[in-house]
């Protein structure tokens, strides 16, 4: 933190360009109507696809949870023509990579290749996306990674308190439930079960799709055609949107452990709200600051009652939290837990001062640019912007909107978020004192 803090210092100082400044980011379509973003960068003979489709793990049918992580995780096991092996053989052939994942509201593909081998690589991967194999021996050999991963989450005090938190906020959403899903169910799930989540999780009207590197607009438009051949459009409705819950106070958990880990939530707030960036800046100030921030001054260097503590802001499709978590000695889960609601306490009345203010604008101004760090994260940031509805504009008016803001608007987003006293914590360990 304190090397970021000096680079960033530096960039301010010396009035660097940021590598942001000169994207030049052309909006196009497909003559069969796939939107996308691409960036043309020719200094390198690569090329980096970040594609977002809609829905992930939140698509899961309540009787199969746990099916989309577990296609997903199945899509570079062979499909076509090609085994597991042979898959992973041509892939690397041409030194090609490809990654997927599952969120809550997304599942994502990113992909890099060189520009001389595209054709193949898009062969490949329009195959992983569109004619998966679902080979028995393949399925078997995940379900097992994925029974051992929640095995292992079980065990794990921060999963099973976020997963507690999740149930207790979200009730019978499917929000409630963990994206890898119950060990029983995992276990009970079929080849048909996992073909019904590759139809509805992977739909070309639910992408966001960005392109950066050695690529023109016409290649990269038959580039997307033909790896866009065979996804279908969406067949299922996504989510409701969730009745969040938070008012249930303390739910403690026993664990064998001399620490408890702590989380919390309090309602968020939407990334279209109006007052976004101010709970951005207050989040940094209060809690998302590393060793900077307010929490970890008051509870841990002050009073050496955690190691650390952070906060967030969490945004999904279907509902926002303000979420934290610490971890602390079992005798002074108590004392920690004084100081924080103090401390938000505190926040709502005085909001933050001046130099706080000053401090977190210039640290988040400073720091945007080392996100475009090279075209891979570019591709990434542009289909996540794309996502959640922002403007390509956004790029440029983002630092503008930060340093735009006043310490009387913290105070006013502070008085909003905080001044409830309706939030849950979860307790997983064995805290004394409360």
């Amino acid at each position: 933190m304190k090397f970021l803090m000096a680079f960033v210092t530096m960039i301010l100082l010396l009035g660097i360009k940021p590598v942001y400044a000169g994207l030049d980011i052309k909006e196009l379509r497909t003559s069969t109507g796939i939107n996308f973003w691409l960036v043309e960068e020719r200094s390198l003979p690569f090329i980096s696809l970040e594609i977002k489709f809609r829905g992930g793990a939140s698509m899961d049918e309540h009787n199969s949870r746990g099916a989309i992580n577990f296609m997903t995780a199945l899509l570079e096991e062979g499909s076509g023509s090609l085994d597991a092996q042979s898959f992973s053989r041509e892939r690397d052939s041409i030194a090609a990579s490809f990654e997927f994942d599952v969120g809550r509201d997304d599942l994502s593909v990113s992909s890099r290749f060189l520009s001389e081998t595209k054709k193949k690589a898009i062969t490949l991967l329009r195959d992983a996306l569109t004619k998966p194999r679902f080979d028995l021996e393949a399925i078997d050999r995940v379900r097992k990674q994925i029974v051992s991963v929640i095995e292992s989450n079980e065990k794990n005090p921060k999963k099973i308190a976020n997963s507690e938190l999740f149930r207790l906020t979200f009730t019978d959403h499917i929000y409630s439930f963990d994206i890898f899903g119950d060990k029983e169910k995992i276990k009970n799930l079929s080849r048909d079960d996992l073909i019904l989540a590759h139809k509805i999780s992977l739909n070309s009207d639910r992408a966001s799709i960005a392109i950066v590197g050695d690529i023109g607009e016409k290649e990269a438009i038959e580039m997307l055609e033909e790896l866009f051949r065979g996804i279908p459009k969406s067949s299922k409705a996504l989510p409701i949107r969730a009745e969040a819950q938070f008012d249930l106070g303390v739910k403690v958990i026993k664990y064998p452990s001399p620490q408890s880990v702590v989380m919390f939530t309090l309602k968020g707030i939407e990334r279209t709200d109006k007052d976004f960036f101010e709970a951005y800046i207050l989040n940094h100030i209060l809690g998302g600051g590393g060793f900077n921030s307010r929490l970890m001054r008051e509870i841990r260097e002050k009073r050496g009652l955690t190691y650390s503590v952070n906060t967030s802001l969490a945004q999904y499709d279907h509902s926002e939290l303000y979420l934290g978590m610490f971890q602390s000695s079992n005798d002074k889960v108590a004392s920690a837990l004084d100081i924080l609601r103090s401390e938000l306490s505190n926040m709502a009345i005085k909001g933050v001062t001046d130099e706080e203010l000053q401090a977190a604008k210039k640290f988040l101004i400073g720091a945007y640019p080392l996100r475009f760090d090279g075209n891979v994260r570019i591709a990434k940031i542009l289909a996540s912007m794309q996502f959640i509805g922002l403007k390509k504009d956004y790029i440029e008016s983002r630092n503008d909107k930060i340093e735009a803001i006043k310490s009387s608007d913290i105070a006013r987003v502070a008085k909003r978020l905080f001044s409830s006293k309706n939030f849950t914590i979860v307790i997983v360990g064995e805290p004394q004192g409360l």
